[in-house]
């Protein structure tokens, strides 16, 4: 990353910074479980049309609470817990393993494989975080995060288009994104002349 301008790397950081707390917010369990859960549709709607920061905000924890709730299953909604538990401490090794099992057991679970794409970038493991990105945009069309996450894959790679690219999609899924809008604007700045 040494190769952007300081102002990019920065914003990076802190958009990282952001994803990472976002993606291991403890929250309390909702209804309903995973991507499947029949109150997305409406949040997004709400997301896609709410113009008040408090009220996005809002929404966005709910939307994520969701996604990490998996209530039809007690066993799987623990492992989830214990590895974002073990996430939050920096027990990243141990997470990894938790997520490792909670895919296996659980496949379908988008979250549990975000979460796992998560470790393996803090830990370094850029094609493994960006093989379960692609897994968790599977389940899970609308997980900006994951979409996020991809563009951090693609800047620390080089690929400004391909950075460019996810974080648009992340965008369009959630407009609230302070710090995609500015990395998107950075990107374009640096991609100015070259045909995307």
């Amino acid at each position: 990353m040494s190769n952007f301008p300081a102002p990019l790397r920065r914003i990076i950081i802190v958009f990282a910074t952001a994803s990472c707390l976002a993606s291991g917010l403890m929250l309390a369990p909702i209804a309903h479980a995973d991507q499947n859960d029949p109150a997305l549709p409406d949040l997004f709607a709400d997301l896609a049309q709410t113009t008040r920061a408090a009220e996005a905000n809002s929404i966005q924890l709910e939307i994520w609470a969701r996604w990490t709730d998996f209530a039809s299953d007690e066993t799987v909604n623990d492992a989830m817990r214990s590895g974002i538990m073990l996430m939050d401490q920096g027990r990243l090794a141990q997470a990894e393993a938790v997520f490792d099992a909670l895919v296996i057991t659980a496949p379908d679970f988008a979250e549990a494989w975000n979460k796992r794409a998560t470790i393996r970038f803090l830990r370094g493991n850029h094609s493994g975080s960006k093989r379960d990105i692609i897994k968790v945009i599977e389940l899970e069309p609308r997980h900006f995060g994951a979409l996020a996450g991809l563009g951090m894959i693609h800047l620390n790679a080089g690929n400004l288009q391909g950075a460019l690219q996810a974080y648009e999609a992340a965008l369009a899924v959630n407009p609230h994104m302070k710090q995609a809008r500015q990395l998107i604007e950075r990107l374009s700045e640096r991609l100015d002349g070259q045909a995307l």
